[in-house]
């Protein structure tokens, strides 16, 4: 959710994106020429005997990018995104199984590596993330409802660096607020602090007495009470982040992501890097739906699903 500085502006008006538009951004950075195309999206509403609108906020203004999810809908939901990269430098995919024209075949972005900000695609030499990292705090700020691609709506006036300058305002008054800011964790954090909440000390003297902690207890307190992203690191989890909570209609999860950085390091050549983002919502008792048109769910991830449809 980094602030993007723009240079003032003479009319001030508000700057606003189609809703649902491919937002494409062209930079020229060391003599190359380079596309970042950060806005891409599809959601999968798999509609049972309920309401399950849901909406994707997926906005992208060329510097800054904030996905996150609403529930837009009567009825409580349970959510997931994946998101799914590509990258090419001079005509040729890191993957070369990828096709910049076909987004079912770009790469999930997963998170079994040593950081979840880090996939590690595709090999030493092509390593999406050697140049652009991400920013996955799981902040949390207002938002507009029911508007999927909304660019900030806003500008503000800041001092920075001595001089006033205007800045897109990332926490709009009248906007609605998110769930709390709660960073996400790996799914194989979650069962271990699940294991101990239900542990036969917690049991008996509730749960303090096994998360000793105090950064667990801010975890478990967060995972379970207001919600956060859980990072599926199980070698089948598909990329995907759960959120962990039922999203109760009329609001909406925290930062899954927040922003795409270039690094220092550039391509040598002409290069594009783009972002799918991938939306999957059911009500309860349709988990079994998630593991059509050829998505998975991994054992862990079933164990999350188990406590939600536990009464």
């Amino acid at each position: 959710m980094r602030r993007a500085h723009y240079a003032k502006s003479r009319n001030k008006k508000p700057l606003f994106a189609a809703v649902a538009a491919i937002v494409v951004v062209a930079a020229m950075i060391g003599g190359a020429f380079a596309w970042s195309d950060f806005s891409q999206s599809k959601t999968n509403k798999f509609r049972g005997t309920t309401d399950a609108d849901v909406t994707l906020h997926d906005e992208f203004d060329g510097v800054n990018k904030d996905v996150f999810v609403e529930n837009s809908g009567t009825s409580t939901l349970y959510v997931r995104v994946r998101l799914d990269e590509y990258m090419e430098v001079g005509g040729t995919s890191f993957d070369p199984a990828a096709d910049v024209k076909d987004k079912s075949t770009w790469m999930p972005h997963t998170y079994d590596a040593a950081s979840h900000l880090d996939c590690e695609h595709v090999d030493a030499l092509h390593m999406f993330h050697s140049y652009y990292t991400w920013e996955m705090s799981g902040a949390a700020r207002n938002y507009a409802e029911g508007t999927p691609g909304l660019v900030y709506s806003k500008l503000k006036e800041e001092v920075v660096g001595g001089k006033t300058v205007e800045v897109v305002d990332t926490n709009p008054t009248g906007g609605k607020p998110m769930q709390a800011a709660a960073a996400p964790v790996t799914m194989s954090k979650y069962l271990a602090l699940k294991t101990a909440a239900e542990s036969q000390t917690a049991q008996d003297w509730g749960w303090q007495a096994a998360i000793t902690d105090p950064a667990d207890q801010a975890i478990w307190t967060a995972l379970t009470t207001t919600g956060c992203w859980i990072l599926d690191d199980h070698a089948d989890g598909g990329g995907w982040a759960y959120w962990s909570r039922p999203l109760v209609p009329g609001t909406a999860t925290n930062l899954l992501l927040d922003s795409v950085n270039p690094t220092t390091k550039e391509p040598d050549d002409d290069w594009y890097y783009g972002i799918d983002v991938k939306l999957q919502a059911v009500t309860a008792n349709d988990f079994s739906k998630w593991t059509t048109l050829g998505y998975t769910v991994s054992a862990d991830a079933l164990t999350l699903i188990g406590t939600w449809a536990t009464p």
